[in-house]
């Protein structure tokens, strides 16, 4: 009954041994916790690091299993792995790590940016505080607004509004400062942030938003989406936002 699991283990050994010797390894994508970056059946290249930096997909080993998960976070020596498509956390030392993708089929690993970094690790803190309940999450503002970034696919249901448990310094007309009272972070906006976020003191859905910041400046919607959603994409990951 232990032979699965041993079997794991030696493959592990045997893939960090050929990898500590300096080769590069190709391996097989299996599942969709990857998904949309890796489908079944895609091949991936594998290289040793002397270290690793939040964004990297590792290869490693958990719980009798050999995964390739996105690094979410580096804290006090454990390293925080997730599933671009997954709800949970896998929490590891650096020895159980074999190495990083660098490739995809032979192309360059696509990086995924900060901000879709951040809401991928909000992801899971919402998914505990749900209790752990996958339908529960996946109803969140949080899972729909990164759901919506990682397919590429817009939800003209959602709303977003300035987080009214923040604290709003204006240092001037042209920057303001909020402050978290919940984890003493300062974050600072420029005019063209202040426009917005005042915009959002009401709940306002997207298309709504790209509107009223063409009447202020001289834009087109097409224009500025992508601008705007990578604002509120880091505006949601900082909690200055929030999703309705």
């Amino acid at each position: 009954m232990d032979r699965p699991l041993q079997d794991k283990a030696l493959q592990y050994k045997i893939l960090t041994a050929a990898l500590h010797s300096g080769r590069d390894i190709s391996l097989t994508v299996t599942g969709i916790s990857m998904n949309p970056l890796m489908y079944e059946g895609d091949c991936v290249t594998v290289r040793r690091a002397d270290t690793y930096s939040v964004g990297d997909v590792l290869v490693f080993f958990y719980k009798g299993e050999i995964l390739i998960h996105r690094l979410l976070k580096i804290q006090n020596g454990r390293y925080f792995c997730k599933g671009d498509n997954a709800l949970r956390l896998e929490d590891m030392t650096s020895d159980q790590i074999a190495g990083k993708a660098i490739l995809l089929n032979g192309q360059s690993l696509p990086q995924m940016p900060d901000t879709t970094v951040a809401l991928s690790y909000l992801v899971n803190r919402t998914f505990r505080a749900c209790g752990y309940n996958a339908k529960i999450t996946k109803q969140s503002g949080i899972y729909r607004f990164y759901h919506q970034i990682l397919w590429k696919v817009e939800d003209k249901t959602m709303k977003y509004k300035k987080n009214e448990s923040m604290d709003y310094i204006p240092s001037d007309e042209t920057s303001l400062a909020v402050f978290d009272p919940e984890t003493g972070d300062t974050h600072f906006f420029d005019e063209t942030g202040i426009d917005i976020l005042t915009i959002l003191d009401e709940p306002c859905d997207l298309e709504t938003l790209l509107e009223k910041l063409c009447e202020i400046y001289d834009a087109t919607p097409d224009g500025i989406r992508s601008d705007v959603e990578e604002f509120l994409a880091k505006c949601i990951a900082t909690k200055v936002v929030e999703v309705l």
